[in-house]
């Protein structure tokens, strides 16, 4: 990985998590134990990302593919990129 992709994933990680938090609205991430969080959660689009970090659209969906499973768990649909949940920095993946 080059260091403009570890710079563009460091954008896309915490956009992602600093939108995910923001849009969940039946608990608050940060003061809820990750173990307790609801399997309802609300997801975050790819698109947001890109808007939120000023970066292409592409590029957010290269870097989200980088952090799946690692900081972030992903859906796909109808062509979009959904962070459904962030991973706790120290959970095992």
């Amino acid at each position: 990985m080059s260091s403009d992709d570890a710079t563009i994933d460091d954008m896309v990680s915490e956009s992602a998590l600093q939108l995910w938090s923001a849009a969940q609205t039946d608990f608050d991430p940060f003061a809820v134990p990750a173990d307790q969080w609801p399997q309802h959660a609300v997801p975050v689009r790819d698109i947001d990302i890109a808007v939120d970090t000023h970066l292409e659209v592409d590029d957010v969906r290269e870097s989200l593919g980088r952090l799946d499973d690692v900081s972030v768990v992903l859906g796909r649909e109808a062509g979009t990129i959904s962070v459904l949940s962030v991973i706790p920095a120290g959970e095992p993946t």
